[in-house]
């Protein structure tokens, strides 16, 4: 009995071990077919090896992703600082992926932005038809352009018909919240997608042409089960016609978008493209995905372009309260007015430079608690002889850019010279008249204010005026140690995409120049070649 027992013991030992091979040699197979069928890695690949990618990211592996179908997903992301010009950029990479890659005018493209307000700036250009990424637009869409947002109808006519660009914020892709739950839902303004509800074998053949469609389940199924089962029926769903229309998907701000739920929700968009846009990606390793950085723009390039202010002076002194250092951001203000002024009368170019002041406590109830408030800086700009239409509060509470007379802080109409804020003004609210720093905050909290140093990088008009105060920033801290805040700023630059630009740094005794170090590799056909330099 007992060798009976070995035996049979042994036969089970041999089946299983037999089952156990049999199942990873598919799944080797599949994963040979798959890697097999990644044309988008082979092409990077390719252009690796003719060392057309940036030098400081050629060694890095290319990072696949795969929509719900199992298809790969051409993606790579443009590199580009603040103040680069990235929306028009992607306005222009999309007129370039329907008419060289694709080959067709019209299509779905879904701009996804990370915050209101960059959705609002983007929404507000595209719709725009005298603006230049609309322009841009219109020629990719042979003239036939329509701007949507995520509650807008939809048939397949407007699709075939049109280049349709649907804006949505990040937070309403995701599948989370249930108010972000609108955009998986059955809605009746999506026309001309899907089978009538009775023809149950188009939507089972459907399903299998496009797996990752979400259907309606029994009471305690899921979505898998009723996915698996012939009769089931495809929602009318606003999420189903992006997964069937595969649209080319541009992600403004990428470096939002690197949670688990968000790649699994833009890859299960079933992607014909995807286009990412930051300053400071997640650079793909072998331990786990990233982007694929096609195009490197470093903050020197944009200065040369004059696109931004530059240097940046930071002056951080020991004032005796935190008015004294106010007052002498408003006397920087002034100074800059005064050359304004002799530049409109040289060359008849409008500039009103704008002073953003930041405070550390911003709510009604907070006002007696012994931090800087916005009411008391606001209380005492008007002592310094500013006018109420001269000071806006932008916080969580108040919002007086919104007021008519504000929306266009750049027109010679509105007279916004000073904005105080706490941390409202984040990434996508781009002044290029904000030239004045004043961080009331950054003696509790120096990290604070880093958000807050690339708002007023960006040049007027893209191009420097010729007067040096007009061409530089300035930032000014209280109460802070100079350390801190220069690697507060530093931190600021590299979340910008600008860590190789220098700053001046000011104490009120001694002034020095913070530079850092930035490596240019040589291309291979002159690795080896000798140069000579003339010294003068």
């Amino acid at each position: 009995m007992e060798q009976d027992d070995l035996f049979s013991e042994s036969i089970e030992r041999r089946i299983a071990q037999r089952i156990r091979d049999n199942y990873h040699q598919q799944l080797n197979l599949a994963d040979l077919a798959r890697e097999a069928g990644d044309f988008p890695k082979q092409a990077w690949q390719a252009l690796n090896a003719r060392r057309m990618l940036p030098a400081a990211f050629a060694e890095r592996p290319h990072s696949s992703r795969f929509d719900g179908a199992g298809r790969p997903i051409p993606n790579v992301c443009l590199k580009v600082p603040t103040g680069g010009g990235k929306t028009l950029l992607a306005a222009s990479a999309v007129a370039r992926v329907f008419s060289a890659y694709l080959g067709r005018h019209a299509g779905l493209v879904l701009w996804i932005v990370p915050n209101e307000a960059i959705y609002r700036q983007t929404l507000k250009a595209l719709a725009d038809r005298d603006h230049p990424y609309r322009q841009i637009l219109n020629v990719a869409g042979a003239g036939r352009v329509k701007i949507l947002e995520k509650n807008s109808p939809l048939s397949r006519l407007d699709v075939e018909s049109n280049l349709c660009v649907m804006v949505l914020m990040l937070a309403s892709a995701a599948r989370q919240s249930k108010e972000t739950l609108r955009f998986f839902r059955d809605r009746g303004n999506v026309r001309g997608f899907l089978p009538r509800e009775d023809d149950l074998d188009a939507h089972w053949a459907l399903l299998e042409q496009v797996p990752n469609l979400d259907v309606y389940a029994a009471w305690g199924q899921s979505a898998e089960e009723a996915r698996a089962q012939k009769g089931s029926v495809v929602k009318s769903s606003l999420g189903n016609v992006m997964r069937l229309l595969r649209p080319l998907v541009v992600m403004d701000e990428g470096h939002h978008a690197y949670t688990e739920n968000a790649l699994r929700t833009l890859d299960g968009f079933n992607p014909c493209f995807l286009l990412e846009l930051s300053a400071t990606p997640r650079v793909a390793s072998a331990k786990g995905s990233g982007s694929n950085i096609l195009v490197d723009v470093r903050g020197a390039d944009l200065d040369e372009a004059q696109m931004i202010k530059l240097p940046i002076h930071v002056d951080v002194q020991h004032w005796n309260d935190w008015q004294s250092c106010l007052a002498a951001a408003v006397q920087r203000l002034e100074t800059l007015q005064h050359e304004a002024h002799v530049l409109q009368g040289e060359t008849a170019r409008y500039i009103r430079p704008i002073l953003l002041v930041q405070v550390e406590r911003t709510g009604a109830d907070l006002r007696d608690a012994g931090f800087i408030h916005a009411e008391d800086a606001h209380a005492y700009l008007l002592q310094l002889g500013l006018s109420e239409r001269q000071i806006a509060i932008k916080t969580a509470e108040k919002n007086d850019l919104a007021q008519p007379e504000n929306l266009d802080l750049l027109s010679n109409q509105c007279e916004v010279r000073v904005i105080i804020t706490k941390q409202a003004l984040q990434e996508g609210w781009d002044c290029p008249f904000a030239y004045v720093l004043c961080a009331l905050a950054a003696g509790r909290n120096p990290a604070a204010m880093t958000q807050l140093v690339g708002r007023i990088l960006r040049q007027p008009q893209v191009a420097k005026t010729g007067r040096e105060p007009l061409d530089a920033c300035y930032v000014l801290c209280h109460d802070a140690r100079t350390g801190e805040v220069v690697r507060a700023i530093k931190k600021s630059l590299e979340d910008e995409g600008m860590g190789d630009l220098a700053l001046t740094v000011s104490d009120g005794e001694t002034a020095s120049t913070e530079q850092q170090e930035v490596r240019q590799t040589r291309r291979a056909g002159f690795a080896g070649l000798r140069l000579f330099v003339p010294k003068v």
